[in-house]
């Protein structure tokens, strides 16, 4: 879920930007999707859809106050990501949402062969992605916009366009994390998705994604995810305090910048 979080969180890194409220939309998405189901007794698909269509708006809702109000990104989604946990809570009370519909765990929990079912859904986001990047006409805009966003206004892109895209199918990437994250837990928390920034912007930048936007890979992020994950697993193996798990993760993030830094330097 992380991985797939980053996938989005590259998207923003690459046009120059980044997505403090990744983890408050997933949460959200959760929440509302469980709420459609048990509350509105609607059918697990259109319950799906109601959560990826809440990430969309979050998404939307960002992008209008970055491209159209000329707000920095670092206030915008900061601000929003306390707005859309107040959200949480108000629908919850703090209560998490219980009792889903059977079909709804396959989502998180099922199986296709020995493959559990949110590996599959990551890498199917990924190829996504990847080929959204790779092969469209948009992705080389996305590229560019982050590169020089000047000249390629100047070239007849439309950035304010190519932005709203971008953080649009970051909070979408968001809400379908949150959700898978609601049916493996079987429940839809009210804190689900906290502690989700970090670890989202420290797997795409060891994976090579450029803090200053412009470079970036959405195979290298699913790589530092996965580095990420089998690191602290380690550390958990080995019996080292989950305490000191933030302190080594955070150093990752800074060596895997100065690493960068001193490679373009040379």
């Amino acid at each position: 879920m992380i991985s797939i979080v980053a996938m989005g969180q590259t998207l923003a890194l690459i046009v120059g930007g980044f997505d403090l409220s990744v983890g408050s939309v997933a949460g959200l998405a959760g929440i509302l999707t469980g709420f459609s189901m048990v509350n509105w007794g609607l059918p697990l698909p259109l319950s799906i859809m109601v959560g990826i269509s809440v990430g969309i708006t979050c998404g939307l809702f960002n992008a209008v106050l970055i491209t159209k109000v000329g707000i920095n990104p670092l206030i915008v989604t900061l601000g929003s990501s306390w707005i859309f946990r107040g959200v949480i809570l108000v629908i919850t009370r703090g209560y998490p949402i219980l009792e889903f519909p059977s079909g709804f765990y396959f989502l998180g929990q099922g199986y296709l062969g020995p493959v559990p079912l949110p590996v599959i859904l990551m890498l199917g986001a990924g190829a996504l992605c990847l080929t959204f990047l790779s092969l469209t006409v948009l992705g080389r805009h996305i590229y560019a916009v982050g590169g020089d966003e000047v000249v390629a206004y100047l070239s007849a892109i439309d950035v304010d366009r190519v932005k709203i895209i971008v953080y649009t199918s970051c909070s979408a990437l968001a809400a379908f994390a949150g959700i898978i994250l609601a049916s493996r837990l079987s429940s839809a928390q009210p804190s689900a998705g906290q502690g989700w920034v970090l670890p989202s912007i420290a797997a795409a930048v060891i994976g090579g994604t450029k803090l200053g936007g412009g470079e970036g890979r959405i195979s290298g992020t699913i790589l530092g995810a996965v580095l990420i994950g089998v690191i602290n697993n380690a550390l958990i193996l080995v019996g080292v305090s989950p305490y000191w798990q933030d302190i080594v993760n955070g150093s990752i993030v800074i060596a895997a910048v100065l690493v960068d830094i001193v490679r373009r330097g040379k």
